[in-house]
């Protein structure tokens, strides 16, 4: 589709937060990740200990009982860990890290405690003090399978790939069932642009686990991207685990557009339509479909228009409109579409050259 700008590539993260930024990964020791704690004298309590009854009508039920829990037994390193915990999944990570420290002044010999200060130094960018904690897990227990995997996972990151390979298969040397190790070489065998291993892996992955959404979305990617249609077998076996995913049904949408064949790329993404009608990026692609595929530019105007009206600062979307009405003899409309799409974009070349080629 040399005349028009392809849509978006999808992706699909792997359920983890992006790394922006990191840095001295391998200088910060655990005392130093643990500092934050050594700063509160013995006598310091829980900001949610006491709990008065103005703010109790506005808690959530789940974290009332874990207040209570923790009145009731202040000393207990494990009820302030489970409530840490909370706090973690809530995105509430000032009170997680709070309940951290009184974990560690009770008691700092567990190894569960440290996979939850690392999660939460993890999602907060302090890397270096994720490691530390994941050090130190397993320094407490080196069987530690979960710990294991997510250091593998840091270095994943940092693109050191050995070390993330290292660490990927020692996990498995303790647990050699384990579907997210798999899928993690698969991951990491697919950075270093090895298809073949990281197919192999994700396919083990997917066999221990059947379930395994990710890694069928995964073995859907690499195969897609040779343009294999055993890519559609693996998408469908995703869907049976996610039946109404609409990334799915782009990605299924997208392999038959990318293979150019339109009617079952149409097909796909009406699908995702009847999931998601203001679904801008299937709308362009039925009106990208209809414009370069199949010559039906009125048919395409009403896609882009309804990509549009989902995003109403969707610059390809105003160049496609603008090449229909172009193509339908209406110069007018046209400029405006194009002079829409570079007040967005002003570095939008083929809306430029559109525009140079009217005048």
């Amino acid at each position: 589709m040399h005349s028009l700008r392809q849509s978006r590539l999808f992706g699909i993260a792997i359920t983890k937060i992006i790394i922006m930024y990191i840095k001295a990964l391998f200088s910060i020791s655990i005392f130093t990740g643990l500092i934050l704690f050594s700063s509160c004298g013995s006598e310091s309590t829980s900001p949610e200990t006491k709990t008065t009854d103005s703010v109790k009508s506005v808690l959530p039920e789940a974290l009332l009982k874990l207040n209570a829990e923790v009145e009731k037994n202040p000393t207990n390193a494990d009820v302030f860990h489970k409530r840490a915990q909370y706090h973690l999944s809530t995105r509430n990570f000032d009170a997680g890290f709070e309940d951290m420290k009184r974990v560690m002044m009770i008691d700092s010999s567990k190894a569960p405690y440290f996979i939850t200060l690392s999660d939460l130094y993890f999602v907060t960018n302090q890397t270096g003090n994720s490691k530390a904690a994941l050090e130190k897990c397993i320094s407490l227990d080196d069987k530690n399978v979960d710990a294991i995997l997510k250091l593998a996972e840091l270095y994943f990151y940092v693109k050191k790939h050995d070390d993330c390979f290292k660490y990927i298969n020692m996990a498995l040397k303790i647990d050699k069932y384990n579907s997210k190790a798999y899928f993690m070489k698969g991951m990491n065998y697919k950075e270093i642009k090895d298809t073949a291993k990281a197919i192999s892996s994700m396919q083990t992955a997917v066999e221990q686990d059947q379930s395994f959404y990710n890694a069928y979305m995964q073995l859907g990617i690499l195969n897609a991207a040779q343009k294999n249609p055993i890519a559609v077998d693996y998408y469908k076996n995703a869907l049976r685990v996610q039946p109404n995913s609409t990334e799915i049904w782009y990605a299924i949408g997208k392999y038959y557009q990318d293979v150019e064949n339109w009617d079952k790329a149409i097909e796909a993404y009406n699908v995702l339509l009847q999931i998601d009608a203001k679904n801008k990026n299937a709308n362009y692609n039925i009106g990208s479909i209809n414009l370069v595929g199949k010559k039906d530019y009125k048919t395409a105007l009403k896609y882009f228009t309804a990509a549009l009206s989902s995003d109403p600062a969707y610059v390809d979307a105003y160049y496609g409109r603008g090449v229909c009405y172009q193509a339908m003899g209406d110069k007018k409309k046209a400029v405006v579409d194009f002079n829409a799409c570079l007040s967005i974009n002003p570095m939008h070349e083929l809306a430029k050259k559109a525009l140079e080629t009217i005048n």
